[in-house]
């Protein structure tokens, strides 16, 4: 499986996918304040970030480094996202670094993420709790 090096010399591609928008607002917020991030794309909906994904297959260089998910969402929760995105190419499937970024604190939940080779980690909200500049820094 080849994986991306991500010290922080690169320049962090991130893709937020959570139906609330004040979270998004927020966490882009976080996220922005860190170093090297270059874009930082949100989505409301899974069906609408794996169009988006879908659409950049061919563009290696527009992928996103890392993807914060949340799981409880109208529509496709995150884990029917991570079903439908584990079908995707493995070029795009080995180059993120998938963080479930969720309210949940359910054991079940977070177990049912570790059933994802795809998913690196369970974070619970707010982003602001955890070391995002460790985050994007570990392998």
């Amino acid at each position: 499986m080849n994986q991306v090096d991500y010290n922080m010399t690169k320049d962090i591609n991130i893709l937020l996918i959570d139906d609330s928008d004040v979270d998004n607002f927020i966490n882009k917020a976080i996220i922005s304040k860190e170093d090297n991030i270059s874009q930082i794309t949100t989505m409301t909906s899974g069906q609408d970030a794996l169009k988006y994904l879908t659409g950049i297959v061919e563009n290696t260089e527009a992928y996103p480094d890392v993807i914060f998910l949340d799981i409880k969402m109208p529509g496709m929760n995150g884990f029917e996202f991570l079903d439908e995105y584990q079908k995707m190419p493995d070029s795009i499937t080995n180059h993120c670094k998938i963080y479930i970024l969720s309210s949940s604190i359910d054991s079940i939940d977070s177990d049912k993420g570790k059933q994802y080779p795809v998913v690196r980690k369970h974070l619970t909200k707010p982003l602001a709790h955890h070391q995002i500049g460790n985050l994007l820094a570990e392998d």
